[in-house]
Order: C-alpha cells, then sequence, then structure tokens
C-alpha cells in the first residue's frame, strides 16, 4: 500500500475531472500523504464517552480524527488509487431519502376536504330538508290562523 503511494508521489499525478480542457494536476501535502500511510481503528472515528469521578462530571470527547479530515483523506485515496478501507478509514455512509412531511397549508386548506363532503351530503339530502321546511310552514301558517272567521 505504502508502495502505491510512494510511485504516486514520484510520478506526475494527473487529474481529468479537475480540468475541462486538457488535464490537471492536484497537489497533495507531504502531512496529508503521512495521513493515508497511517493505519487507523474504528474508534478513532467516534466520539467517547469520558467520565471524570472528581467532580461527579462526565463528557462527550471528539473524536480523533475529524469528519471534515475523515473527507479529506478519502478524496486523496481515492485520487492516489488506494483503497480507503485498506488503512482502517469506516465505510462511506448512505445518503438518507429527503424527508417527505406535507406542508401544513392554510386552515381552509385543511380542511377543505371534510368541507366538500359535508357539502356533498346536504345536497343530496335537499329535497328532504326542502319538503319538510314546507310542512314546518305549513304548520306555523295553520296555527297563526284566527279561530274565529271575522
Amino acid at each position: 500500500m505504502t508502495r502505491i503511494i510512494s510511485e504516486a508521489i514520484k510520478g506526475v499525478i494527473k487529474d481529468h475531472s479537475v480540468a475541462i480542457k486538457g488535464t490537471a494536476t492536484k497537489y497533495i501535502s507531504p502531512q496529508k500523504l503521512n495521513h493515508i500511510k497511517k493505519q487507523y481503528k474504528l474508534s478513532d472515528f467516534k466520539p467517547t464517552f469520558k467520565y471524570i469521578n472528581l467532580w461527579g462530571k462526565a463528557r462527550w470527547r471528539a473524536p480523533n480524527v475529524s469528519r471534515r479530515k475523515l473527507a479529506d483523506m478519502r478524496k486523496n485515496c481515492e485520487y492516489l488509487g488506494v483503497d480507503p478501507a485498506s488503512i482502517g478509514l469506516p465505510p462511506k455512509p448512505e445518503k438518507k431519502p429527503p424527508r417527505s412531511k406535507p406542508r401544513k397549508g392554510a386552515k381552509y386548506e385543511r380542511n377543505a376536504p371534510e368541507r366538500k363532503a359535508k357539502i356533498a351530503k346536504a345536497l343530496e339530502e335537499m329535497p328532504q330538508t326542502i319538503a319538510a321546511w314546507r310542512l314546518e310552514k305549513l304548520k306555523e301558517k295553520e296555527k297563526n290562523k284566527p279561530s274565529l272567521p271575522f
């Protein structure tokens, strides 16, 4: 693995995806190359819970290798043709699908389906409602008639 990296350092590294016309080289600093040569454990990339007994305080410690540094190492590994798993880098996490939560909307929009169903039901029952109203009106008219003919 170190042989691959040293060969990549000796030769001119060309990246066809960087430049539109022709080829371009990418400079990788010796410090970043040393990061790639090192072997890592999975615990280096995870935060740890530390309990300090003196005052009973507990806290989370940041991982030894930050996510930004991990991403840089992964990019440099891919650029040099080194397998990131060979130096102990964790596998790339799968992207989560976007959250599909319906928008809240205005109150009249939320209540629209119920309201439409209520209106449709009322329209179906309209002939009976009109008939009941007419009967009630006639009864009221009869009730308000005077009993005397004059």
